[in-house]
């Protein structure tokens, strides 16, 4: 490049560089050498670039995937990506594979991460930076080696690590930091790579290579680089020594709402994580909790355990996937009873398909099939069984597995051969609902493929539902041959409904029994015998009386029993069973005992030896008391006979049965029982048809008789003299001989057996027998009880024995002792009863009877003895022995040297008789005590020790650390419960704590002096004081404790607006919901620290509240929002946890008197001309819900005009026009060209009369025209007086006019001059005409004149140019001043006006207001005191409750949708509205459209199950005819009864026009009228007179049809309780309020409105009088005078027309 040249050196966009923009440039840009910037490219030129993906391709990855695709946020999918990839890792181990998810939200551990740990393969360094890759699956490794692994049952091939996408999407969905550790198998170190986002950002800014970094090489438990706020990483590195292999995969940098979410949403995500992974974790079979997974020794164990830790004070949650019993394969498997499996081929390559389908039958009066957890519990219990055979609804069958996991995006409706609609020909064989009684999986290997994110299958359902695929049945593991599936699963399905459907309840469960009749041996038995059965939705009862079906003979009878097949214990469901019936006749139901001698035998009776046993009469009796003698017959004869068998027992005998044929006396002693059995006469039958023949039992006793003699036992030989001796006596009564022959044989001797003559005599007390012998006896409070009391042996006789003490002890009372030494038998009378009732229930006491052993106690040296706490022991006597062991006889001065050392008080006459005083022991158990009695200062002593025992307790006293508990939390401290003595507790297995609500689970005790009770927590029942019971064995202590509410839980709606709710656009719900906080069992709670919000969904609604109060929450709620549906969910908070509320639903409807928008129409083909009017603009103010609104006033409309952009407020509709030029009327410059003045000089710049002159074709207004135009422009010089004979100066070149181009409506001048010396009158005015010559325009244009000066000499000329421009200075200021003056002046006249009309207004909204007798207020805030008052009212009035139509309309606010007929329309009077909702009843549910277009979108979206009608499709005659008894607009007769068309008694709240379309055409002509007579004669005048005449309904509730027809129940209104009625509208009052606080609120804008003009007057007033407007107007003629001087200067007469500037003040009173 030569060094004069000059170049410039640019980037491919023009840049030119200079030394800075150099430095800034970087390698490979491709430069331009130019000479300039501008420079055009002589020919093509080639850039080279480089492009590598943004680091938010990584780091936002999976933002999409994860949210999008299901639509919802479940951090379960991104977890299950890290999951397979250990699961593919893990997938060669031998052993068992671990696979660790920690969630370490601890603070004191570090920030929060999610670990994921496996003991798999681990990755080397090189694998470790492919996973780092993008995208670099297994298929694009550089090895390309990778083998599909071999089939193997479900598909469960661990092949699921696939794409290199997964892990990289999911670890930066949770955070923005990834730590991954990894240690191969058969290599010693541990590498560590480190993903961040934050290193990608700080890589960008500095310009380096953002996917490039470095892995960290280091040995196992290395963790000196780990900083102190990932401290919990030294746990995890610690425990690396030792592994073979291992990988960590540690996110940091969580985002919060993920940890909240996974905190939160434990059980939600762990069970989906179940769900995805079932059949990994428990095997093929799934998890079978009735027979156990089933694992084969091929298959590893997989643990799949998760650990959350939260708080360093809090228990971690610890979770194996393992333990999940409620994923929805858990519930499919273990709700199904059988299954059905197969394969599906779809053809070579294209690869195999296992599915299994389940069933999950009817049970228990619901469907069994599973509901998934999350769904809310419908609380409407469904009447009719048939009404809840949805089962899965609309839902998919078939759950896809893929490689045994889980892909949740996809599910399979059904197949051709398991559809309904596709098993036509045999669906009678099962019913329809089985079909949706059926859950399904599918498992597939990779042949078929799945997107990147693992969530939904690409071909599955296109690949299956090709006409290749082929299905076989699979049994048993294999393939079977049969061909035809749907044939086989037809079969299948129809089984399941017969064997396992049961819908039949059998109710009563009676026994199991066996039954003869049945000729299958194996079938009778086991028999359930049942009294009900629940079938149909009837009870069907033994004993009612029932006619057979379909049976020959029809038989007539009663329900025997019910019969179920099987072994039951309890009310159950089946498909079927057996019932048996018997004709009606008497049966045998009680035997009737006599005594006809009298003398009755009691049961249980004590009777003497030698009573007479009867006679004995017995009747046999039906139910009636009917005598029977034979069992009715159920055809001809006489029936079965029947006989009462008689048997005695004698107990402690052989205990057999005999007759008796005639009355004995009964002599032997003992137990008896008499039986009296009804048999059948023939077989000895107790029992007939199932049924057992009455019976009756009588037992009694026989003792002993009267003394009738004795004999004398065998003395002792040997006596001696005056010794007493006994003379033994045996006295006997006349029955029983108590001598016996006692024979004793020794075999082998001559005489072998001798005899001899014993007695025998009652034996040793056995037992206590206690009259009298009821159970429980009643006791009135004060009284005495008294019992008597025998001493038996052990066979029964009343023996007596020395010292035979019976002692009664009544537990809180003295006991009482009586002797029975003597007879065998005493009375005990107890001390007068008397205790507090407390709440009138009867108190329960227990009396004991026992019999002391009298054995003496000796006490020994150093001995200790255990005796009762706090008792006495009593007559201790003490003996005293020398050295021989002699006794030493007790005197006085022996016993004054006794000593003992437990009281100080001894009696010395009780000493001297071996007496010591008696001993206090202990009343507490701990209190061992040593006592000593001592002779002569203890060289002779005695010692013993007494350990205090346990006595039975008399009563329990119970101490409360607090009066007062919450509800659900345990009462602090410890409950203290004390015996009356104070004694220890030994066992609690007595004790017992109860009350209403009580949780007994938390319960402890604890011993110490007294039982120390913890953990009392109510968890239910109501609030207020509890009583509460302990209890140990039978003593009862009761104490009060209040409960308040628990802790806030939820939310409860107390009150709210009647349902359903709908409200008004922009409009408040006028009744407040009343919001209750309450603890979890719905008791009100007083707490103020929660926080309550309202949320919305979807969110579009915009609310606003107003909280009343604090306890009871009325909330005031404002609604804005587009029309629909919503729901308005209360939520509170509580110490940052959420507590759920109700949700309500809310239809926000259009207002149709909330002015929207502006629908503008006008002819839009009309070219807006300059100069020229508007078209006309047709104004339409369209409503909230599309309707045009019709009361507006047109005064309120307003139209403006800007040119360009409009400022400030927008207006609601805005329409542009373009302006276009009228017709071409005149030629004139652009731009304004001043007066020239020339002279003839040599001087081209004084010979100048214009330059760079541009002339346009223009309108009227100055507007550029007839741009289609061309021509010429003549352009001439005439004289400004008109004279023709005056010179004139010439052109250049002499020329006395010139002519130029006109093209495209203009023409330029570049300059135009006078010739030099050119002709012409010294300082004259001439005219330049511009005149255009246009061929094709057949109008004139007038030309374009312009006035120049000509001067004979240059001084002049100069001279008069300057005056010249002066001159025209002056006049454009002088307009400019006109133009302001003039502005003012029309702003004043306008604002005038304004305050007449305004002041108009107001003067008539007051006469309307005194019309409507409303106090007339006298400024703005009297005004806003009025409204609120008369809103007050208005309020008041709507709150007040009004019939409303209850059925909800899902549907208005939609497109098109009119509404439900329910809800178009009002009826005032309520027996109207009673009977025209009865007489419509079939269509007030109706929906009605528009347009057929909208019903046809509602009946898909309902799928047919909502009736709808379009008004397009309705055509009802036009206008209103006449009641039929009017012809011609006379009356043809005079009717009774006020009758009226029904239609005309709706009141039409929206839309007026289409609702009465559509009620004319449901309701037609139908008439209202009083009664059903004058209904009658009405209609009888109509066709008498050969009028047709339409239905008639009466305010009565009746009908009279179209064809005459009343009467029956189908033509009577049913009770108005039971129907859905029209809604009534607000009374007329409220309509009267709501009118006056619309004036008001007009007067109070109008006298806004006045003031406001008045201001704004005033103001422009004192603007006009301002001294700047003044100084304006001076100046102004300043300006006029200096123009009218300078025109004279210029000798011209100055005739501009100036506008003198009025000032007008108008002033108002």
């Amino acid at each position: 490049i030569p060094s004069s040249e000059t170049f410039v050196v640019a980037t491919t966009d023009r840049i030119v560089l200079d030394f800075d923009r150099f430095k800034e440039l970087q390698d490979d840009t491709t430069l331009y050498l130019l000479q300039h910037e501008h420079q055009v490219l002589p020919t093509a030129t080639v850039e080279n670039i480089s492009f590598m993906p943004h680091y938010d391709t990584l780091i936002k990855c999976g933002t999409y995937e994860y949210y999008a695709s299901e639509n919802k946020e479940s951090l379960a999918y991104p977890l299950a990506e890290l999951i397979d990839n250990s699961l593919s890792a893990t997938a060669k181990n031998t052993g068992t594979r671990i696979i660790e998810i920690r969630m370490q939200f601890d603070e004191s551990l570090g920030k929060p991460a999610v670990i994921v740990l496996d003991n798999g393969r681990g990755m080397t360094t090189k694998q470790l930076n492919k996973w780092a890759v993008y995208r670099h699956s297994k298929f694009t490794k550089e090895t390309s080696n990778y083998v599909r692994p071999d089939p193997v049952p479900r598909s469960l091939n661990s092949d699921i690590s696939y794409f290199g996408v997964g892990g990289k999407q999911a670890v930066f969905h949770f955070g923005n930091v990834v730590r991954m550790i990894s240690k191969p198998v058969g290599l010693p170190d541990v590498h560590e790579l480190v993903l961040s986002e934050e290193e990608f950002e700080k890589k960008e800014k500095n310009k380096e290579d953002i996917y490039s970094t470095t892995i960290l090489n280091r040995k196992p438990g290395d963790f000196s680089h780990v900083s102190d706020d990932e401290r919990f990483l030294r746990t995890i590195i610690d425990e690396e020594r030792g592994k073979e292999s291992f990988t960590a995969v540690v996110i940091t940098g969580l985002k919060e709402k993920h940890i909240s979410f996974l905190k939160q949403n434990f059980d939600a995500w762990t069970r989906h994580l179940a769900h995805i992974y079932h059949y990994y974790i428990h095997g093929v079979n799934g998890n079978d909790l009735k027979q156990g997974s089933k694992k084969t020794a091929q298959q590893p164990t997989i643990d799949i355990q998760i650990t959350l830790r939260e708080k360093p004070n809090k228990c971690p949650r610890v979770l194996n996937l393992r333990e999940v019993d409620d994923d929805m394969q858990t519930l499919y498997i273990n709700s199904a009873v059988d299954t059905f499996e197969f394969k599906a081929s779809s053809g070579p390559g294209g690869g195999t398909v296992e599915g299994v389908l389940r069933y999950h039958p009817f049970l228990y009066d619901r469907e069994t099939y599973p509901k998934y957890p999350e769904d809310p519990e419908d609380p409407k219990d469904p009447k009719d069984p048939k009404d809840t055979c949805a089962a899965n609804g609309i839902h998919a069958i078939f759950e896809c597995f893929w490689n045994g996991r889980l892909i949740p995006g996809t599910k399979v409706a059904e197949f051709d051969w398991c559809s309904r609609k596709h098993n036509s020909r045999t669906a009678s064989d099962a019913p329809p609902e089985c079909y949706r009684r059926l859950s399904g999986v599918l498992f597939t290997d990779d042949n078929f493929q799945v997107t990147t994110n693992k969530m939904t299958f690409m071909d599955l359902e296109l690949k299956l539902k090709n006409n290749q695929t082929i299905f076989s049945l699979v049994l048993n593991g294999q393939k079977s041959s049969r061909g035809n599936i749907q044939k086989e699963f037809t079969q299948w399905l129809r089984n399941c409904n017969e064997k396992f459907d049961k819908q039949i309840k059998f109710v009563g469960f009676k026994e199991i029994k066996t039954r003869t009749d049945v000729p299958t041996k194996k079938m009778q038995h086991p028999w359930a015998v049942f009294s009900a059965i629940e079938w149909g939705g009837r009870t069907y009862k033994t004993g009612q009386l029932l006619k057979t079906h379909n049976t020959n003979p029809i038989l007539y009878g009663k329900v025997v029993q019910f019969l179920l097949y099987g072994n039951f214990d309890g009310d159950v469901y089946a498909t079927g069973g057996q019932v048996e019936v018997s004709r009606v006749r008497r049966l045998p139901d009680k035997l009737n005992v006599e005594w006809p001698n009298g003398n009755p035998l009691q049961n249980n009776a004590i009777l003497s030896a030698g009573t007479t046993l009867g006679p004995l009469k017995i009747e046999i009796l039906s139910k009636r008391g009917e005598k029977l003698s034979r069992m009715s017959s159920v055809g001809q004869g006489k029936g079965t006979k029947l006989c009462v068998k008689l048997t005695l027992l004698h107990h402690g005998k052989s205990n057999t049965g005999f007759w008796f044929k005639k009355m004995e006396n009964l002599t032997e002693l003992g137990k008896y029982t008499l039986n009296l059995n009804t048999v059948v006469h023939e077989t000895n039958a107790v029992s007939f048809g199932g049924r057992a023949l009455p019976t009756f039992t009588l037992k009694f006793t026989i003792k002993e008789g009267d003394a009738a003699s004795f004999d004398i036992s065998a003395i002792s030989p040997t006596l001696r003299v005056g010794v007493p001796f006994d003379i033994p006596l045996q006295i006997k009564d006349g029955y029983v001989s108590l001598i016996y022959d006692l024979e004793v044989t020794l075999p082998g001797l001559k005489q072998h057996t001798k005899s001899i003559k014993i007695s025998l005599l009652p034996g040793i007390p056995n037992f206590l027998h206690v009259k009298p012998e009821e159970t429980s006896i009643n006791v009135e409070n004060g009284d005495q009880v008294t019992f008597h009391v025998e001493v038996h042996d052990e066979a029964g006789n009343i023996t007596a024995n020395p010292k035979q003490n019976v002692r009664c002890e009544v537990k809180g009372f003295p006991p009482v002792v009586t002797d029975c030494s003597s007879t065998g038998a005493g009375q005990l009378v107890t001390k007068p009863i008397n205790l507090k009732i407390m709440k009138g229930e009867q108190q329960e006491l227990k009396a004991q009877f026992v019999m002391p052993d009298n054995e003496n106690l000796v006490l020994r040296n150093s001995e200790k003895i255990e005796w009762i706490a706090g008792g006495l022991l009593e007559n201790l006597f003490y003996k005293l022995y020398d050295e021989a062991g002699r006794e030493v006889p007790l005197t006085a001065e022996i016993a004054s040297m006794i000593k003992v050392n437990w009281t100080g008080d001894v009696f010395l006459e009780d000493l001297v008789q071996g007496k010591l005083p008696d001993l206090q022991v202990p009343k507490r158990v701990e209190e061992q005590r040593f006592y000593q009695v001592s002779y002569q200062d203890q060289s002779v002593s005695v010692s013993f020790t007494i350990v205090p025992r346990p006595d039975e307790p008399e009563r329990l006293k119970v101490a409360l650390p607090q009066t007062t508990v919450k509800l659900g939390e345990i009462l602090s401290g410890n409950i203290s419960e004390y015996k009356s003595d104070h004694l220890q507790l030994i066992t609690f297995l007595k004790f017992m704590v109860a009350s209403e609500g009580l949780d007994k689970s938390a319960i402890t005790f604890k011993c110490s002096c007294a039982a120390m009770v913890t953990g009392i927590r109510f968890q239910s029942g109501s609030l207020g004081p509890r009583e509460l019971s302990f209890s140990y064995s039978d003593f009862v202590e009761r104490v009060s404790i209040k409960v308040t509410a628990g802790l806030p839980a939820q939310l409860k709606l107390i009150s709210e607006p009647e349902q359903p709710l709908q409200v008004l656009n922009d409009h408040g719900i006028s009744k407040p919901f009343v919001v209750q906080l309450c603890d979890e069992w719905g008791n009100p709670s007083p707490d103020q620290r929660v926080v309550v919000d309202l949320k919305t969904s979807p969110p579009g609604l915009t609310v606003s509240l107003k909280i009343n109060t604090i306890k009871e929450m009325e909330m005031l709620i404002a609604c804005s929002s587009s029309r629909g549906y919503y729901q308005l969910q209360f939520k509170g908070s509580f110490n940052k946890k959420p507590i759920p509320g109700p949700s309500v639903s809310l239809t926000v409807l259009p207002d149709p008197k909330k002015p929207v928008s502006l629908s503008v129409e006008y002819d839009t083909s009309v070219k807006f001309f300059a100069g020229s009017k508007f078209p006309v603009f047709s104004v339409t103010v369209v409503s909230d819900e599309g309707s045009p609104i019709t009361t507006f006033s047109p005064a309120a409309v307003s139209m403006f005009i800007w040119d360009g952009v409009s400022s400030g407020k927008k207006p609601p509709e805005r329409i542009r026009i373009d302006v276009v030029a009228n017709q071409p009327v005149k030629l004139g410059p652009v731009s304004q060209t001043p007066t020239p003045v020339v002279s003839y000089s040599e001087n081209i710049a004084s010979r100048t009369l214009v330059e760079n002159m541009t002339l346009r074709i223009m309108d009227l207004y100055g507007n550029p025209a007839g741009q289609d135009l061309g021509g010429k422009v003549i352009i001439t010089i005439k004289s400004s007086d008109g004279e023709r004979n005056k010179s004139f100066p010439l052109f250049e070149r002499g020329a006395s006019s010139l002519a130029i181009n006109l093209v495209e409506g203009k023409a330029h001048i570049p300059r135009l001059a006078i010739r030099e010396n050119s002709p012409g009158d010294n300082s004259s005015t001439y005219i330049l005409v511009f005149k255009p010559e246009v061929s094709a325009h057949l109008v004139t244009l007038t030309a374009f004149e312009l006035p120049f000066l000509f001067y004979n000499d240059a001084q002049n000329q100069q001279k008069m140019s300057e005056l010249t421009r002066k001159k025209d200075e002056l006049s454009s200021a002088i307009e400019k001043y006109n133009e302001a003056l003039r502005t003012y002046k029309e702003l004043l006249e306008l604002l005038t006006g304004k305050m007449y009309c305004v002041l108009k207004k107001e003067a008539d909204l007051k006469n309307e207001l005194r019309r409507r007798k409303v106090t007339i207020p006298h400024s703005a805030q009297h005004i806003d005191t009025l409204i609120k008052k008369k809103t007050t009212e208005a309020e008041a009035i709507q709150k007040v409750s009004q019939r409303v139509f209850s059925v909800r309309d899902n549907f208005r606010g939609q497109a098109d949708v009119l509404g439900m007929v329910g809800h178009l329309a009002l009826v005032q009077d309520d027996a109207a509205a009673w009977v025209i909702s009865w007489h419509i009843r079939g269509d007030m549910d109706c929906v009605i459209t528009k347009t057929t277009e909208a019903a046809q979108r509602i009946y898909r979206d309902t799928q047919g199950r909502q009736q709808v009608m379009a008004l397009d499709s309705v055509l009802v005659p036009p206008g209103n005819r006449p009641l039929p008894h009017i012809r011609n607009g006379y009356p043809l007769f005079e009717p009774h009864g006020n009758p009226v068309y029904a239609r005309e008694l709706l009141i039409y709240p929206c839309d007026p026009e289409s609702c009465d379309i559509v009620f004319k055409n449901i309701l037609g002509d139908t008439i209202l009228i009083d009664d059903l007579d004058s209904a009658n004669n009405y209609r009888r005048a109509v066709v008498q007179n050969r009028i047709q005449c339409p239905t008639i309904l009466t305010r009565q509730g009746d009908r009279v049809s179209s064809r005459g027809k009343f009467g029956g129940a189908q033509n009577r209104a049913p009770p108005m309780t039971t129907l859905h009625m029209f809604g009534a509208p607000l009374p007329q009052q409220y309509h009267s309020l709501k009118e006056q606080i619309d004036l008001l609120n007009q007067y109070c804008s109008a006298v806004s409105k006045r003031e406001e003009i008045e201001r704004e007057r005033d103001d422009h007033v004192k603007k006009i009088t301002s001294p700047d407007v003044q100084q304006k107007q001076k100046d102004l003629d300043d300006k006029k005078k200096q123009l009218t001087e300078i025109e004279k200067e210029l000798g011209m007469l100055f005739e501009t027309v100036v506008d003198d500037f009025i000032l007008i003040l108008l002033n108002f009173n």
